[in-house]
């Protein structure tokens, strides 16, 4: 077994139901439109520190919070992102939230700004933002300068929701695995909230999707061996392996080391847990493997929709019946499948056939009905917001 099928194998977790999640936002001047700068981020971080348990600098900068059940992170745009405890109780995520949320409401206003839940930014063109002091984020972008068509924009101009699931065993995580790359599509079109882009009027309700796939093919999109027969936690480690590694931390610093492999970054500065976490982090695919199965399909959404995104997937994914149902579904399925599916999509929204001869408005329908069997009466009202959206073929924006 190589390395990293081991440290995949080490993530399995028997009987749990547990969701972890991350909300990237968007924190815009009221007047302008342009995301706050990060000197202004910082004495944000600043404000709210003392309510934290460890600030994180890098070259004497604070760029993290960390405390038991939340950590604040900047993404390069300095899109804020909080990411919450794993747990299966989807009333405490939404108590983590509002009171993680509270004093940074009352500081952006103070100074002019809003959070805006939007997945695309909204207001200005992504070359207006300026990027973070941050080593990382700095190789990344001279990277994406030359891979792909939309690195920047991915960079600095996209805010998501993602969530983590478990699973219980190598076949039980062969099963999510395909099944979420199998929705994405649907996870993607429910949670699409992007009406503006760069300031003007966004008419691709997959904006995000279309961004992460052209910003560098290589390690975004679909991972290539989803839909093989023998795909398993070799195959995920074989793809992670071959991938451009970009830049690697040699202990003191972030080096560049370009279009060297993973593999061959690995031969020479090893596979610590922490090397191997760094190598995970590197890819990108609409769904992505560490020691869990993150699902980075929806877009930012305000906290009603998130918590309806966190209670589907909890009853799609922790429910046997429910992985069993889609992992049959999607045993014809193909990548070449799912962007004909997209196309469709594009032209002809909630009428769009796929998924079979249905329209994407049933096909939406019944995937929240399975998720509503899945979960208990409490969970399953949180699902409320999409069925009103579906029914009345709208989208949270609207």
């Amino acid at each position: 077994m190589t390395p990293l099928a081991r440290y995949f194998e080490s993530g399995i977790s028997p009987k749990s139901h547990s969701l972890g999640l991350e909300v990237e936002h968007f924190i815009l001047n009221k007047e302008t439109g342009m995301p706050m700068d990060y000197e202004l981020t910082a004495q944000l971080l600043e404000y709210l520190a003392p309510v934290y348990d460890k600030v994180i600098k890098e070259e004497g900068r604070i760029i993290a919070l960390d405390s038991e059940n939340v950590l604040i992170t900047l993404e390069p745009g300095c899109q804020l992102e909080l990411s919450f405890r794993n747990t299966s109780d989807i009333g405490k995520i939404r108590s983590w939230y509002i009171e993680a949320m509270g004093p940074i409401y009352h500081f952006v206003d103070e100074h002019g700004y809003a959070i805006a839940y939007s997945g695309g930014l909204p207001t200005v063109p992504v070359d207006d933002v300026v990027r973070i002091p941050k080593r990382r984020y700095e190789l990344m972008e001279k990277w994406f300068e030359h891979a792909g068509t939309r690195g920047k924009e991915m960079m600095k101009g996209t805010a998501a929701v993602h969530v983590s699931i478990d699973y219980d065993s190598e076949a039980d995580f062969v099963k999510k695995y395909v099944v979420a790359n199998y929705l994405h599509l649907q996870f993607s079109f429910l949670s699409a909230n992007s009406s503006y882009y760069e300031g003007r009027k966004n008419d691709d309700i997959l904006l995000r999707d279309s961004i992460w796939e052209n910003t560098d093919p290589a390690r975004t999109g679909y991972m290539p061996y989803t839909f093989d027969k023998d795909f398993g936690f070799e195959a995920y480690g074989k793809w992670v392996e071959s991938v451009p590694l970009i830049l690697v931390h040699d202990g003191e610093q972030f080096i560049p080391v370009g279009s060297m492999s993973c593999a061959e970054a690995a031969e020479k500065y090893g596979w610590s847990d922490a090397l191997i976490g760094h190598y995970l982090s590197m890819v990108f695919p609409f769904v992505r493997v560490k020691k869990f199965i993150e699902i980075r399909s929806a877009d930012c959404m305000p906290l009603e929709y998130t918590l309806a995104y966190c209670a589907l997937l909890k009853g799609i994914f922790y429910d046997p019946e429910n992985v069993a149902y889609y992992y049959e579904q999607a045993k014809d399925c193909s990548i070449e499948r799912l962007h004909e599916y997209k196309r469709r999509i594009e032209k002809d929204g909630w009428n769009a056939c796929v998924y079979g001869d249905s329209s994407l408005q049933h096909v939406l329908h019944v995937l929240l009905e399975k998720a509503r069997k899945g979960l208990n009466e409490k969970d399953g009202q949180y699902l409320d917001w999409f069925d009103w959206l579906v029914k009345e073929k709208k989208h949270i924006f609207d």
